[in-house]
């Protein structure tokens, strides 16, 4: 009865340049045992009490081949050790050779076969060892590009978008969000695909309308991308420069609840209000499976995982019971940014006891 989870169905998807299958796939996975609460125990803790470091919006977790921890921050790119001893802090501010002028929210970087590659927003990537020693440095010169979050042996994988439309009556506008393989020396740059996201302008102000999340799987070369307020996830070969498969499942949306961050904002220039929470919050790899965070939150339960493999099959699905936020899945572990009594922010490793299926078979 497995192949009565997901049905497939053929349609021509708004990506730039190519149509594919969307594989529909009901609201039940093929593990009999979904939704269950994720059992945890904990086994690592990171915090700042030493004083070597500071944990502010820790938001960009990665981990090398060696099972070493990179966590991006304010003004900080920092390494521990598989037993969460800190190592170093690799950003250095300035205008020389390896420093990065700007604040890291500009900044962005990846992990490549031992080395360290990082990348200043608009300016120059900075390659360094695992000891912090400057390799080199290039400046993609073939257009501007907002971010690095992949690489392979022919080059970088770069993201670049359109420009919103600026002009005419207020309403919706359509901007392209692109990835692209710009070359090791950064004089030529390809462009693998684009998708298409909504922005809306007003007389005297402009807003994100469609999200925008994205992993990449080292892998295998795998983008897995969300760009609608809908379920459906794009996942793009970038290796062979194509769109592989969209997926989506049948999803009961949740109505949307305003934050108080945004309140005075809608106050000011009244823009049209969502209806229904963006379906897709996060998304995540851990092995070669995808981790799709949902808009669900369910009291005692949690936040609603579900699991799909690279052929958009919905594999599994599991709540997440923990007083924090998922940043990294791996293997058996997941690590959570959480904070104490005193409001300090940790890193916290957890092995997972109960795990999602990792294939379909």
């Amino acid at each position: 009865m497995k192949k009565a989870a997901f049905i497939f169905l053929s349609m021509i998807m708004a990506v730039t340049g190519f149509s594919q299958e969307l594989i529909r796939n009901s609201n039940k996975p093929l593990n009999p045992q979904a939704g269950r609460i994720l059992k945890i125990e904990p086994v690592l803790e990171i915090s700042d009490a030493s004083g070597e470091f500071f944990f502010k919006h820790p938001y960009k977790f990665d981990m090398d081949d060696r099972e070493f921890l990179y966590i991006l921050d304010e003004d900080q790119l920092l390494k521990f050790s598989p037993d969460g001893k800190f190592i170093r802090n690799f950003y250095k501010k300035g205008q020389g050779p390896g420093e990065i002028a700007t604040n890291s929210g500009r900044v962005s970087y990846l992990i490549f076969k031992d080395q360290l590659y990082i990348y200043e927003r608009y300016t120059k990537i900075i390659r360094l060892d695992g000891e912090g020693k400057l390799l080199g440095e290039v400046k993609p010169t073939a257009g501007r590009f907002s971010g690095i979050f992949g690489m392979s042996d022919n080059g970088y994988f770069m993201q670049g978008q359109t420009n919103t439309p600026r002009g005419g009556p207020a309403g919706f506008k359509e901007i392209e969000a692109q990835a692209h393989l710009v070359s090791l020396d950064g004089t030529s740059a390809e462009k693998i695909f684009g998708l298409s996201l909504r922005t809306y302008e007003g007389p005297n102000f402009g807003m994100d309308w469609d999200p925008y999340l994205q992993v990449f799987s080292p892998r295998d070369g795998s983008l897995y991308v969300s760009h609608t307020c809908e379920y459906k996830v794009v996942r793009a070969d970038l290796l062979k420069r194509k769109i592989a498969v969209s997926f989506t499942r049948e999803y009961p949306r949740i109505k949307y609840s305003m934050p108080d961050s945004i309140k005075d904002f809608y106050e000011k220039y009244s823009p049209p209000k969502k209806d229904f929470e963006n379906d897709i919050s996060a998304l995540f790899m851990c092995d070669n499976n995808l981790w799709v965070k949902t808009s669900t939150t369910v009291k005692d339960k949690g936040m609603l995982f579900d699991v799909f493999d690279p052929q958009g099959r919905f594999l599994d699905s599991f709540y997440m019971n923990v007083d924090g936020s998922l940043a990294l899945a791996d293997g058996g572990f997941i690590y959570v940014t959480e904070k104490d009594k005193e409001e300090n922010i940790l890193v916290r490793k957890y092995k997972v006891l109960n795990g999602p299926k990792t294939s379909a078979n």
